[in-house]
């Protein structure tokens, strides 16, 4: 067996084992899969990067990027930061709540505090739940709290005179259906 077969092999033993994964309630309890194209494991410092083609399944997370980073402490997952490029970005999804669909989300990187369970997504970050999407530069989700804070960012117009434009942020929230207005839309209307 090489050496570096020999330390994806560690590398995902050593994540296996570890009690809080990169996970929510039932997903953290699953087992945690990583393919890659290459893998360093140290184990001192309590850090595992993945690189090429990076693929991580537990459950109904999943995460894809061009290189993952695990820091853990002790036997505790502390981030994983998974880093793509503009025409690649790094992936995530997870089934938050029982019964609702993936909360899907895409940026440049993604930094994932597993004890804090939040996301930090950043570089044209995109955010879709339950149909609402959210866009920006910069997106902070709160699973806990289920909050979503999104941020644009300055770019200077190559201009001599140091002008400089924001980019906005963009938020599409679905229309809320009340049983009711359900009840007689025409989709739900029986044809005669």
């Amino acid at each position: 067996m090489s050496r570096n077969n020999y330390r994806l092999l560690a590398g995902l033993f050593f994540l296996c084992t570890l009690p809080d994964a990169l996970a929510l309630p039932d997903d953290w309890q699953q087992e945690m899969t990583i393919l890659s194209d290459r893998a360093e494991l140290d184990r001192k410092a309590g850090v595992v990067i993945y690189e090429g083609n990076v693929v991580l399944t537990q459950g109904t997370l999943r995460i894809e990027s061009d290189r993952l980073l695990i820091i853990r402490s002790g036997d505790t997952l502390e981030k994983a930061i998974a880093e793509g490029h503009s025409d690649k970005p790094a992936r995530y999804q997870q089934q938050i709540n029982p019964g609702k669909p993936l909360t899907k989300a895409h940026g440049k990187r993604i930094d994932y505090f597993a004890q804090r369970r939040e996301i930090t997504l950043q570089g044209n970050a995109q955010l879709q739940q339950d149909g609402n999407q959210f866009s920006g530069e910069r997106i902070l989700y709160d699973m806990t709290k289920e909050t979503v804070t999104a941020s644009g960012s300055t770019h200077t117009s190559g201009q001599t005179n140091g002008d400089s434009e924001k980019q906005r942020i963009k938020v599409v929230i679905q229309p809320q259906t009340s049983p009711a207005a359900a009840e007689n839309s025409p989709a739900t209307q029986e044809q005669p």
